[in-house]
């Protein structure tokens, strides 16, 4: 049976990693998962989430990071891939893309205003200093790696 013949319905999301720099550090925006949430239930993480019908990636990542964070972000990079291991589930791997997104503001005033549902606090985090944070593994290698690409291409796309 070909793809044409059979629709396959899978769910795809995207993560996104806001940085800032200030007069003392390069800093990237966090957020805690609530300890209700199904996945990775009090850890660290940056943003993101499920693609919906209808959108392209660009699109996702900038609702998601305005609804699950309270920020706009003006660009967005493509970085990496990932995918969530989902074995309980029918769909035993969720695939992702990173990306780097490129802080404009806050939507609500002069801080993030994050998803009650999805996140109990948050934070801007120094690069410098992730080790005592209790990421979603994986998280902080992906900062690093954000970083590194980031400051790469800041000021060819300002």
């Amino acid at each position: 049976m070909s793809r044409e013949e059979k629709r396959h319905l899978i769910e795809v999301h995207v993560a996104g990693i806001c940085f800032r720099e200030t007069e003392k550090d390069i800093e990237v925006l966090i957020a805690k998962r609530t300890d209700s949430r199904e996945l990775y239930p009090g850890k660290w993480e940056c943003g993101g989430g499920q693609v919906y019908a209808g959108e392209n990636f660009e699109e996702a990542i900038k609702r998601q990071m305005e609804d699950e964070l309270g920020v706009s972000i003006s660009k967005s990079f493509v970085f990496g891939i990932y995918e969530i291991d989902t074995p309980d589930l029918p769909q035993k791997k969720i695939p992702g893309l990173k990306f780097i997104c490129f802080f404009n503001g806050y939507l609500n005033g002069d801080e993030p205003k994050i998803n009650p549902k999805e996140f109990s606090e948050w934070r801007w985090q120094p690069i410098d200093d992730l080790g005592k944070i209790d990421f979603i593994n994986g998280v902080s290698e992906d900062i690093k790696r954000g970083w590194e690409f980031f400051s790469k291409c800041k000021h060819a796309f300002k």
